[in-house]
């Protein structure tokens, strides 16, 4: 699962072919920028927006902003068999920015987080003026009470979403006070712990869910903002972590042994240290400025343990100059000892975000697509290529296999498409190469368009 921040939309991907194979656009939000957190079982991905909007895109004056604007998390799921992704649900949540969100895990499996940042509202110069106060929050909230909640039909229609404003609809979301501007919030493997940071602080927090849920329970509440109950820091709080002089946690990740490793981006370093403990067990530079971290399996119940890859928003001087736009640095780490050793670095283009490791042996690829004769638009036999016109509509069945095209098998020159100027084209072209790794474009000049067909695949283009 993947999340499109520029044009606020959601994909999910199959890795068996590595293909696309459904985009929605997410309605009421201005950019999920979460990344794809999805829940224990994959009941629902949680897509919290980055900034806030007016309902339905409705043109709403800033001067406005805390009544008419809000921040929407969507609830999506994914239907397996369709391979297709929905909008269960929204929540109006207040007109905030949300940055990143994790999922629980086993204790915590019915719960889920999200940081905040601009809790101030403010409307300019957000550089200062969101970052008044000395806390922001994490949003904690019951994804099974917001189901339930839908079922009994407490929400909402808005621009045809189901939208549960909390104000009106009380229970399960809940405030969690941490420092300003959090970046990433991460559970920890076991689910007992949610760990996030002020960008500027000096301080890794440890909350903990057992304690949440207690404070929960005897409504010790501090207040509450846009009808949400806002818990004490002290009541949810599990330990605060000081490694010295190490500053701008960013991102936590885990291995096998339940260490945490944490991103630094000012000090350009990465952290190990303990969870339970606090103990500070590790340091190694990074060049620099790292800010996301993907560790093998690193968001899972069972890390793998062995690798972490930091994700550098800098690398300055490090590589060959191209130019203004500097190539920035992944570099891979090895954390299955004591110490951790950075044992290769990587240019990468500007501001790597984000990323997902997991066992290769996990991934079952497909390196030949299986006939479907059942396909519209497929074609087998090279004799069966054709042109059929309908109006000015003109569809192609042909075939590509080493090395030609045939388009239509009984015309005078069969790799030749010929059609009338103001004609709507489509092409359907199947790959008869069904063999490993031979490969098929097809491209039409000046009209942009390019399609891969690969082996054993059917694949159609259109010319407007």
């Amino acid at each position: 699962f993947a999340t499109d921040v520029a044009n606020s939309r959601a994909a999910v991907m199959d890795l068996k072919t590595f293909t696309v194979k459904d985009i929605i656009e997410v309605p009421n939000t201005s950019g999920p920028h979460c990344a794809a957190f999805v829940t224990e079982n994959t009941e629902y991905l949680f897509l919290p927006t980055r900034f806030s909007v007016p309902l339905g895109h409705q043109y709403a004056s800033l001067d406005e902003y805390s009544e008419k604007y809000r921040g929407v998390m969507s609830a999506v799921t994914f239907n397996e068999k369709a391979q297709k992704l929905h909008i269960a649900y929204q929540v109006a949540l207040p007109p905030w920015s949300y940055d990143l969100s994790d999922a629980g895990k086993k204790i915590s499996k019915d719960w889920a987080v999200l940081t905040t940042y601009n809790t101030e509202e403010a409307t300019t110069n957000l550089e200062i003026n969101a970052s008044q106060e000395d806390r922001d929050f994490i949003v904690l909230f019951n994804w099974k009470e917001l189901e339930n909640m839908v079922k009994e039909g407490k929400y909402d229609n808005v621009g045809g979403q189901k939208m549960i404003f909390p104000e009106k609809h009380k229970g399960g979301i809940y405030l969690v006070p941490v420092a300003k501007s959090p970046h990433g919030v991460d559970v920890t493997p076991d689910g007992k712990y949610f760990i996030a940071s002020g960008k500027l602080a000096p301080l890794l927090t440890v909350f903990s869910f057992e304690k949440a849920f207690q404070a929960i329970e005897k409504k010790e509440f501090a207040g509450e903002r846009n009808g949400i109950p806002i818990l004490k820091y002290e009541s949810v709080m599990e330990r605060e972590v000081n490694p010295e002089n190490a500053l701008g946690p960013l991102h936590t990740q885990f291995d096998d042994k339940g260490m945490a490793y944490t991103t630094m981006f000012i000090s350009s370093e990465v952290v190990k240290w303990n969870p339970e403990t606090g103990e500070v067990l590790d340091r190694v530079p990074v060049q620099y400025s790292p800010g996301h971290a993907v560790a093998a399996e690193g968001d899972t119940v069972s890390p793998d343990g062995k690798y972490l890859v930091s994700l550098n928003k800098l690398a300055k001087d490090s590589y060959l100059s191209v130019g203004p736009s500097h190539p920035e640095s992944m570099q891979l780490i090895d954390i299955s000892g004591e110490k951790m050793k950075v044992i290769q670095s990587s240019p990468v283009d500007p501001e790597p975000h984000y990323g997902q490791m997991i066992k290769a042996d996990k991934i079952k690829t497909v390196e030949v697509y299986p006939k479907d004769e059942n396909h519209p638009n497929a074609v087998y036999n090279q004799k069966d290529a054709r042109i059929v016109r309908k109006g000015n509509e003109v569809h192609v069945y042909g075939i590509a296999m080493r090395s030609k095209f045939i388009f239509d098998a009984n015309a005078k020159r069969p790799d030749v498409i010929e059609v009338n100027e103001g004609d709507k084209v489509v092409v359907h072209l199947t790959n008869l190469d069904f063999d490993e790794d031979i490969t098929h474009g097809f491209a039409i000049n000046q009209y942009n368009l390019n399609m891969e067909i690969q082996p054993g695949q059917t694949n159609t283009i259109e010319l407007p």
